[in-house]
C-alpha cells in the first residue's frame, strides 16, 4: 500500500501544510523542519502521486483554534472564533474548531491532547483560547507546533514572556472606570471578583490602583462565593450590606457579576443608580439593553480574534519567529447605572 502525505508528516513530526511545502520547494519551512521532512520521505520511499500533488498544491494551511474549558455557548470566546475564522477566510486560511477539557493537575506527558494535536500534521498552526494552565503549553511546546496563546485567560504560576500572545488591558480598564466613579463624587466603592483568577486580579489592582492614587481606601469582596458569576455577585453585595459597610458604587470585575450585584440591591429596596452606581467589565451583548443600560469596560472581542489569526499567520510565514506580545486597549462605555453622588459623605441605608 502506497505511503501517504499523512504518514510522512506523522514520521516528521511536523504537519501535512509543511510537508505539502518541502514537496513543493516553497521557502517558507524552517531549515530544522525541512530536513526532519526530507528524511522522513527518504526512509519511507514516499513518492507523491499526481493525486497528492494537486492536492499538496492546492491545499490551504490549517490554522487550529483550540477553546480549553470553556463552554461552546461562552459567548466571548464564540465572537473570538467568529473573528478569527472571518480574517483567515480573507487571507485563504482554513480554520479547525476543537475543544479542549483538562485538570490543571494533571502532568503534561499524561495529558490527552485533542485529536487535532494527537494525530500528526492536521495543523500548521494553534490559537489556544478559552482557559489556559502551564502544563497544557508545556505539551504544545514539545510538539513542535507554533501557537499564539489568548493572554488574559491563562492561569499558570510562572510569567511568560511577552511573546506570541495576545490580550486587553484589564488594569488600565479598571483604573478607569474606577476614576470615573470617584469623578462622579463617590469615595466608598467596592470591588467584587474572585482574585484567584488571574483577569480579575489584574482588574482588583487596576482598581486599588486608582483608589490609592486619589488617597483613597480600596475595598474587595475578593473571595468567591459562588463559582457562578451571577450568584457570586449576588452574594457578594448581601454580604457588604449585611455588614452595614458604607458603599455608593460597585466595580464588578464583570457584567455578570454587576447583575447580580444590582438585583441583590434591588431586593433590599435599593435603586440603581439612585441609591448605589454599578459599572461592570466586558460589554456583553445584554448590557446595552438593560434598563438602564449598563455601564461597563468593553473588551473588543473581534479585534482581538483578528490580531490572534494575524499573529498565527505570521508565524505560519516566518518560522521560529516570535513575535512581540499585543494589547488591545478597551473603552469605558457610560450608560445609565453611574450618576454623581451628591452626597458624597453618606451612604445609602439598606432595608433589612
Amino acid at each position: 500500500m502506497a505511503v501517504t502525505i499523512k504518514e510522512v508528516a506523522k514520521r516528521a513530526k511536523v504537519s501535512i501544510g509543511t510537508v505539502s511545502r518541502v514537496i513543493n520547494g516553497r521557502p517558507e519551512v524552517d531549515d530544522k523542519l525541512r530536513q526532519q521532512v526530507e528524511q522522513a520521505v527518504k526512509e519511507l520511499s514516499y513518492r507523491p502521486s499526481a493525486r497528492a500533488r494537486n492536492f499538496v498544491q492546492n491545499s490551504s494551511p490549517v490554522i487550529s483554534f483550540i477553546q480549553s474549558n470553556r463552554k461552546l455557548v461562552y459567548a466571548f470566546h464564540t465572537d473570538v472564533l467568529q473573528s478569527v475564522e472571518e480574517y483567515c477566510t480573507e487571507e485563504g486560511y482554513f480554520v479547525m474548531f476543537a475543544r479542549h477539557n483538562y485538570s490543571s493537575d494533571t502532568s503534561p506527558s499524561d495529558l490527552l491532547l485533542p485529536n487535532v494535536m494527537r494525530s500528526h500534521g492536521i495543523a500548521d498552526c494553534l490559537i489556544l483560547a478559552g482557559m489556559n494552565f502551564e502544563n497544557f503549553l508545556e505539551a504544545v511546546e514539545g510538539l513542535s507546533v507554533p501557537y499564539v496563546l489568548l493572554k488574559n485567560t491563562y492561569t499558570g504560576g510562572k510569567p511568560r514572556p511577552p511573546v506570541d500572545q495576545v490580550g486587553w488591558d484589564d488594569f488600565a480598564g479598571s483604573y478607569e472606570a474606577t476614576e470615573y466613579l470617584i469623578e462622579l463624587g463617590h469615595r466608598d466603592i467596592w470591588y467584587i471578583g474572585d482574585i484567584y483568577w488571574p483577569w480579575y486580579k489584574a482588574r482588583f489592582e487596576g482598581y486599588s490602583q486608582a483608589m490609592r492614587d486619589r488617597k483613597l481606601e480600596p475595598r474587595g469582596q475578593t473571595v468567591g462565593l459562588s463559582d457562578n458569576l451571577y450568584a457570586n455577585g449576588y452574594s457578594c453585595t448581601e454580604m457588604i450590606l449585611d455588614r452595614h459597610h458604607p458603599v455608593t458604587a460597585i466595580f464588578a470585575g464583570y457584567d455578570d457579576i454587576a447583575y447580580g450585584s444590582w438585583d441583590a440591591l434591588h431586593k433590599r429596596g435599593l435603586s440603581v443608580p439612585g441609591d448605589i452606581s454599578i459599572v461592570g467589565f466586558h460589554d456583553e451583548d445584554q448590557a446595552q439593553f438593560k434598563v438602564p443600560a449598563l455601564t461597563t469596560v468593553r473588551v473588543d472581542k473581534f479585534a482581538i480574534g483578528r490580531q490572534l489569526a494575524r499573529m498565527a499567520i505570521e508565524k505560519l510565514k516566518s518560522p521560529g519567529k516570535r513575535f512581540p506580545e499585543v494589547t488591545i486597549p478597551v473603552t469605558l462605555m457610560k450608560r445609565g447605572t453611574t450618576r454623581p453622588l451628591f452626597q458624597p459623605s453618606t451612604s445609602p441605608k439598606a432595608v433589612s
